[in-house]
């Protein structure tokens, strides 16, 4: 994901591998299930995305900060809506302006359940400012800047619609993934798009 803003997978390239790997009827069920998403990958420069790892929020003062079990919550990472609303287009299902912020409990010892996940976690939208609230905010992680690129996203192994779409044949799917691994890298973070770990809960 070397610019921001430059789509990472030629998507008429990842078609063409996707129907010669599964052939014609099952990749006409596969093909739909090709998704839209921004992949995120942090800079030690500086970025055009607009989105950071950590940092104080860009909002205006009157935003309140979270709070897990009394404690304040510390910001993982903030993403630039407007930006990545450029990258999607129509794509794009999220506010199309502000900051989405990503915030985790302190000392990540939240209770966690396969079935309604990780209670320590909050994602909350806020509108554009100059500058976070000056008092009563959790530890800050120094602001590291994040590369955005759009970037197709598709089923894995742990997705029942790829298995249906595919009648089962694992073998298919493992042949799939290593067709399109060079045209597809994993992003280390990513919004929208299927999910990349096999662990973690469905939405």
């Amino acid at each position: 994901m070397d610019g921001a803003g430059r789509d990472s997978g030629n998507r008429a390239a990842i078609d063409e591998i996707i129907r010669t790997e599964l052939g014609m009827d099952a990749a006409e069920r596969f093909l739909p299930l090709v998704r839209p998403s921004v992949g995120f990958s942090a800079r030690t420069g500086s970025s055009e995305s607009g989105s950071l790892i950590g940092g104080l929020p860009r909002t205006g003062e009157s935003f309140e900060w979270p709070h897990y079990r009394g404690q304040p919550m510390v910001l993982l990472a903030q993403v630039d809506c407007r930006r990545a609303a450029r990258l999607l287009g129509k794509d794009w299902t999220l506010p199309g302006s502000g900051y989405l912020l990503f915030f985790h409990d302190d000392d990540f010892a939240a209770e966690f359940s396969f079935d309604l996940g990780d209670d320590g976690c909050r994602v909350l939208h806020a509108a554009a400012g100059s500058g976070g609230p000056s008092e009563g905010h959790g530890p800050a992680l120094p602001a590291l800047p994040l590369e955005a690129c759009a970037l197709p996203s598709v089923p894995t192994l742990a997705d029942a619609e790829a298995d249906r779409a595919v009648d089962g044949d694992v073998m298919a799917l493992i042949r799939l993934d290593e067709a399109l691994s060079p045209l597809l890298p994993t992003p280390r973070h990513r919004l929208l798009g299927w999910c990349d770990s096999g662990d973690t809960p469905r939405p």
